[in-house]
């Protein structure tokens, strides 16, 4: 049996996003096991799940292939690639059926024809709006918050299995303070063994650099 096959991506996808070679491979196995030829494959890469099939590049390519070639079946991923808004989903979904294309996902639900596929049209669109949600959640918090990028200075880390990074800075500290230079404190621990967070020795630049942050957090608290 001949058929088509339909990828997309989408901005709406999330942590679980399916790349084309990941919806390719299984398309590929399912067609497979399963006697299907695939006669061309079409591709949206990046196209938001709000935009109907007709209205994607490569979807309206598929629709035009199928409405003229004959050829009456289409595989895809998930629903997820139809449309991940009702509108979206059954816009396509209406058409197929109308025409008698089946619509078939990577194992075997029949999108056009069964109870489940209307089900998972109605998770893809439940799906999308709980990550719409939560990256709104995530952008009204940090709304006019300080955000401390990258990496914790050395000592500064908050967990306490940093707790030897603020011992070795107080000993740093307390050298200092004794008049010992930065060459002879980083001379002094690197020959007792005591490295940096990443293992490294410690240089004179270290050295100075922790020094100058506990002097410009000290002229903070004034």
């Amino acid at each position: 049996m001949k058929c088509f096959t339909y990828l997309r991506t989408s901005g709406d996808d999330g942590k679980e996003k399916a790349g084309l070679p990941v919806q390719r491979a299984a398309c590929m196995a399912f067609a497979d096991k399963n006697d299907y030829e695939i006669i061309a494959e079409y591709s949206d890469d990046g196209v938001t799940g709000k935009l109907p099939m007709h209205a994607r590049p490569q979807g309206k390519l598929l629709i035009a292939a199928l409405l003229a070639d004959g050829i009456k079946r289409v595989l895809c991923y998930d629903a997820k690639r139809i449309g991940r808004t009702q509108p979206a989903f059954w816009s396509f979904i209406g058409l197929c059926r109308d025409s008698g294309i089946t619509v078939l996902d990577c194992v075997g639900t029949d999108l056009c024809g069964s109870v489940l596929g209307g089900v998972n049209g109605l998770l893809a669109e439940m799906d999308r709006d709980a990550t719409v949600a939560r990256l709104a959640a995530g952008k009204a918090y940090w709304r006019g918050k300080k955000r401390v990028e990258g990496r914790h200075p050395y000592r500064e880390h908050p967990m306490r299995e940093y707790d030897g990074e603020r011992a070795v800075v107080t000993r740093i500290q307390g050298l200092k303070q004794s008049g010992v230079s930065h060459y002879a404190i980083a001379k002094a621990l690197n020959e007792e063994g005591v490295l940096t967070r990443y293992g490294c020795p410690f240089t004179v630049t270290t050295i100075t650099t922790i020094l100058r942050r506990i002097v410009i957090a000290n002229e903070a608290k004034l």
